[in-house]
Formats: structure tokens, sequence, C-alpha cells
């Protein structure tokens, strides 16, 4: 008898504990949410870059919440591959991941994803959906800003004739033959970004660059761009990636080239690039772009991650990431007075290329120009 009652509180109690991942956010007020997020007390959050600095940011939230952040080792790659492979599994170890805004879609399909997550997230109107040529539609939201303009040296290039439309800056080039770089697209996206805004300018202002359907037929006059940089070749200097880029600026052989606001600000805060270089975005415009982060569909903590997703996408929190990384704002509501451009400039800011024609700007230019 003692035998029987001792299995039937033991299968009770593993019932109990199973229901306790079996709740669904969609049915919970945000006050629920909270409360269960606090009873998991963890949230597994895969972040492929920064970790040792991520973890320290993440104290805030820790402290506020009363849930431990853990942020493993991994890489981008590596984090989507065990994403996939543990599909299959009715709980998986991530709760919360940081992804390339470009991988969602294929995440979407193998119905790894959790969401959306509009009903569930409060003031999810003011997050942003839509990035590099991607509407997440709620099911992800972007929490990371990565801008693209030109770092400049202000004792070499004049403030207050700054290159603004894309026949200034040629001139410009023109007048200062090899103080100019462009990193080999290869090495850096920085450079891959200015080849975009050439094409965009140079071969016709065409929007199907950012359409999700590819149209060859928008790539005929192409040929304009590498003409372009054909006649800049002695103007030009090529350098071998982004941070080849900052630090030639920074040493004095160039004085202006593409770059990755984030880039430069980290760089600075950590003592490697002088406080005196500069960034600005022209009104011609320079792509910017962002990481999203979603909840994987057999999340074990996702009350804590639906809190976690709604902390690191707050106002507050994106001013922290502005003032801690530099990262570009991605709450309206953000104060960006420590950014490295004003509000004004930020509204310069271009779309990227849709993933496809990206991947031709980039081949096309090193067949082109490259070789």
């Amino acid at each position: 008898m003692k035998k029987l009652l001792l299995t039937a509180a033991i299968a009770t109690t593993a019932s109990l504990s199973a229901n306790t991942f079996a709740y669904d956010l969609n049915t919970m007020t945000w006050d629920q949410i909270v409360k269960q997020a606090k009873k998991e007390k963890m949230v597994n959050a895969y972040i492929w870059y920064l970790q040792p600095e991520f973890r320290k940011f993440f104290r805030s939230f820790e402290k506020e919440y009363g849930i431990k952040v853990r942020v493993p080792e991994g890489n981008e790659a590596g984090n989507r591959n065990k994403l996939l492979a543990e599909a299959r599994k009715d709980q998986g170890t991530i709760d919360v991941m940081a992804l390339d805004t470009v991988k969602l879609p294929m995440m979407i399909q193998s119905n790894v994803v959790y969401g959306p997550l509009t009903d569930i997230i409060p003031g999810s109107d003011k997050l942003r959906t839509n990035l590099v040529g991607v509407n997440t539609q709620g099911y992800a939201y972007a929490f990371w800003g990565n801008q693209t303009g030109f770092a400049y040296d202000p004792m070499r290039v004049d403030e207050k004739a700054l290159p603004q439309s894309f026949d200034q800056l040629t001139q410009w080039i023109e007048k200062h033959p090899e103080q100019f770089g462009v990193n080999d697209p290869n090495k850096g996206g920085a450079g891959n970004a200015f080849i975009q805004r050439a094409i965009y300018h140079v071969s016709g202002n065409s929007e199907a660059y950012f359409q999700s359907t590819m149209d060859k037929t928008a790539m005929t006059q192409w040929s304009k761009t590498w003409h372009w940089f054909e006649e800049q070749k002695d103007n030009i200097i090529i350098t071998a990636s982004n941070a080849d880029s900052l630090t030639r600026i920074n040493d004095g052989e160039i004085a202006m080239a593409p770059a990755w606001e984030d880039h430069l600000a980290g760089l600075q805060k950590d003592g490697a690039i002088t406080q005196r270089i500069k960034f600005y975005i022209p009104e011609f415009g320079m792509p910017g772009g962002g990481n999203i982060i979603m909840i994987p569909k057999n999340a074990k903590n996702k009350a804590a991650a639906a809190v976690f997703i709604h902390w690191i996408t707050s106002a507050q929190a994106q001013t922290g990431l502005n003032t801690v990384f530099g990262a570009a704002p991605q709450h309206p509501d953000a104060d960006d007075s420590n950014a490295l451009v004003d509000s004004t400039q930020r509204s310069y800011s271009s779309e990227f290329f849709t993933s496809e024609y990206a991947t031709e700007a980039k081949k096309a230019f090193v067949e082109n120009v490259l070789m």
C-alpha cells in the first residue's frame, strides 16, 4: 500500500513539474508572466558577440527581476545550428537568442521560433520589426542597432564642408587622392555598405534592391558603378578590413573611410582609436541595420525570456546599450545623447540591400574592381 501511495505521489509531482512548462503566454496577463518569470529564476541568452561585456550589462536586469542571465560562449552559426539540432526536443537549452536578421525567415520556415510576440510584450507597437529588408512579423524585435557612415579625422577633413551628396563625395575624393579608404567587402560590412550606396547613386536608384524577390534586370546598369571605381582607382585606397580602415585614419594614412558606428565607439572606449576621430552619416544615406532577439518555440523558460526581451528592447536598456557599446538605439524613446551622431543625421540612415542583391554586389565588386 505504501509503495502504491509513493508511486502516486511521484507521479503527481512529475505531473506538476511538467505543467510548470505547459503555460501559454498568450493567455496570461503581463503581471502573471512576470510572476512566472521570477519563479523560473533563469534565462539562457545566446548572443554570439561581446559575451563578457553583455554579462556585465545584464546585471541590472538580474538586480531588477531576480532572474539570472546566463550567456554561453558560441558563435552565430553555432548557436543557430544548436537551435535547429534541438528542435525535436520538448525543451531546448536556449531561452532567447540573438540573430542576424536575414536568417530569421529561414528559422521561421523551420518552425523553431515562438510567436508572434505582438500581443504578449507590452509596448511592442514601438519596437522595430522592419530592418535589412526583413519584416519580423512580431516573431523577433531589433535590440541592437548598427549604423554605417564615414569615420574621419577632423584635423584633415573640413567639418564645415563634409561631403553630403554622392557628387560632393566624388569631388572630395578627387581633390584628396589616397585619403579615402574602402575596405575589402569580404573582410567587413562597412565596405559592402558603401558599395551598395555607390550602386544606388551611380547605377540608378532602383528600389528593386530592397525587395525580397530578386530581379536580375535591375543589375544591368551596375557596370556604371564599376566604371566609377575604375576612374577613382588612383584616388581610393582599398583597405584590408573595417579595423584596418580605422587604424589607417588613426595613424594618419588616410582621412576618411566607411565605418560602423558601434565599432568605432567600442574601439574609442577601449583606447585603441583616438577620441579625435569622428563619425557622420551623409545626406545621401548609408545603410543601418541591426540584430534581433527571439524566443525558440521549445524554450524552457518562456516567461523569463519574454520579460528579458521586454527589458532589452526598452527605452532604458536601449539608452544603456548606446552609452556602453555605441549601438544605435532601437526604441524611439531612448536617449541617444551619447551617440556619435545626432537625430538629424540618424534620419539619413538607409536600408541595406536584401541578402541576394548584397551578395551579388560584393561578388561583382571583387570581380570588377579588386581583380
